[in-house]
């Protein structure tokens, strides 16, 4: 904090009553010429003051800051908020897994897998790669159809060609189509085979190859379908549903579900409060209400606590409504948390849970900014000596700038 924003509290609060009296005191009482005086103690003091002045607000705006954003994880608007947070569990993981949008209310969904969707996959015949090849001289040109939609497809072969070149060509001539399927060649040791698949799963995605020129498709086998295209097949509370993926997407789009095997248990997922997280975020608000309560307390001697947000009559109003959650006001003014009655409420009142926190963290979240909202100056305490008929004759730590004014010889012969 900029020590500007402070300077004129101490002046105008400390300097601009003792210069009143000054001036009266010249006009009222006989007074002897001063030959030499020194200020540079009062400086110094009236510096520090203001420097320390200064400190002290820039650590009641660092805790309310802190104050602040531990409220915020309180508020249900938040969709990234500890209280907007959900975690979902599945009984069988092995067989599905789920994760859920912060929006997500707790649910609980039965899951029935009868079958994964599949791309389709053709696969040709593993021969010697250096084998002689069966397939005709000349233009090769087959068909590919997918989903009502046939492409021609040419490349030459040679008498000449390896079985291994020959699967090459192919390969490179499914390469060029714009069906979305993926070509690879498999080996194992001195044996090769072609590999054709779709690049999506479902049943739209199924294709066919056919001859029309040659016998590319027949001599090396890929007309022969390894894995059918197929749609998932599953119940969701005993209705049935089917998916061209095996993400599906439940409650109003706010769970997503991995399909990863079928089985013949049902699978019960649960949507649940993170309640792990949220233990955490209701420690950190109880701490720093706390570390602003012990602030406030250190500092109010020399900071106005009228004028400051009320914290602890806020955190006194939501008492009541905060006990049966283990969260409880201290008769020093603290806040103490109950961990395993917090615990077990929560599971089983989230919503009640819920409305409290929300009401107790959007009246911090007010309080502090308002606090954030007003100049710092106006939070300096108001000594009593400093409105006094004589400030500089009290003795406490605040009013020493006055003594050392005194001191330096500047009203040594002014009677008072």
């Amino acid at each position: 904090m900029k020590v500007s924003r402070v300077s004129y509290v101490p002046y105008s609060q400390r300097v601009g009553r003792y210069q009143l009296q000054m001036f009266q005191a010249k006009l009222n009482t006989p007074v002897n010429p001063i030959s030499a005086y020194n200020l540079q103690p009062y400086y110094a003091r009236q510096q520090q003051w203001t420097t320390d002045l200064s400190d002290s607000l820039s650590q009641l705006y660092r805790y309310s800051v802190d104050l602040d954003q531990a409220a915020k994880e309180f508020d249900p608007k938040r969709p990234k908020s500890a209280i907007s947070r959900r975690q979902i569990v599945s009984s069988q993981p092995e067989l599905a897994t789920a994760t859920v949008h912060g929006d997500a209310q707790p649910a609980t969904y039965r899951l029935d897998i009868v079958g994964l969707a599949n791309e389709q996959t053709n696969a040709g015949r593993l021969l010697e790669s250096t084998s002689q090849t069966s397939m005709e001289d000349g233009f090769q040109q087959f068909s590919l159809i997918t989903d009502q939609h046939e492409e021609l497809l040419s490349f030459y072969s040679a008498l000449t060609d390896t079985y291994g070149q020959s699967i090459a060509r192919m390969k490179e001539a499914l390469d060029q189509n714009q069906s979305g399927l993926t070509t690879r060649i498999e080996a194992s040791g001195s044996m090769q085979s072609l590999v054709v698949s779709s690049t999506k799963t479902g049943a739209a995605q199924a294709f066919t190859l056919r001859d029309l020129s040659g016998n590319s498709i027949s001599s090396l086998g890929m007309d022969h379908i390894v894995t059918h295209a197929t749609d998932a097949s599953f119940y969701v509370d005993g209705t049935l549903h089917t998916s061209a993926t095996n993400q599906i997407r439940l409650g109003d789009s706010n769970v997503l579900v991995s399909l990863h095997d079928a089985g013949t248990e049902p699978i019960v997922l649960t949507i649940k409060p993170d309640t792990e997280r949220l233990l955490q975020q209701t420690r950190k608000l109880v701490d720093r209400f706390n570390s602003m309560h012990h602030f406030l307390l250190r500092h109010e001697d020399s900071l106005e606590m009228q004028k400051l947000p009320t914290f602890e009559r806020i955190a006194e109003a939501a008492d009541h409504n905060l006990n049966r959650f283990g969260i409880s006001m201290l008769p020093s003014g603290e806040l103490a948390l109950d961990e395993e009655t917090w615990l077990s409420t929560v599971q089983s009142s989230f919503n009640g849970f819920q409305e409290a926190m929300q009401g107790l963290s959007l009246q911090f979240r007010e309080q502090v900014l308002e606090l954030q909202s007003k100049p710092f100056g106006t939070f300096s305490r108001y000594y009593d000596e400093a409105v006094s008929n004589e400030p500089y004759s009290v003795s406490s730590i605040s009013s020493l700038q006055y003594l050392q004014i005194a001191k330096t010889g500047l009203f040594l012969n002014v009677l008072w």
